[in-house]
């Protein structure tokens, strides 16, 4: 299980590399699969979330807390490093 990241983050003035999903603490919480994402702490509702899954921060990569590997950063997922989107929020 590697902690590093192969993918950077988006930006022109940096080579940042991005964190790992374990690094992150970032879950994919399955029973809220299909819930309203507008409402709760899920990344569909953070600032660094990007449509229609990925994150500005976190690798796609690797395994998460639970050492399940999805390749992507999921709109019902959560992890330690979560701020709001007041604009996706409801």
């Amino acid at each position: 299980m590697s902690k590093n990241s192969t993918q950077n983050i988006p930006q022109e003035a940096t080579k940042l590399k991005k964190l790992s999903k374990t690094t992150a603490r970032y879950m994919e919480m399955e029973e809220f699969k299909d819930s309203d994402h507008h409402t709760g702490y899920f990344c569909y509702n953070c600032i660094y979330f990007m449509k229609p899954n990925h994150c500005t921060i976190v690798t796609d990569e690797g395994v998460d807390v639970y050492d399940k590997s999805s390749g992507e950063i999921a709109s019902h997922g959560i992890c330690a490093l979560w701020e709001p989107n007041k604009a996706e929020m409801r």
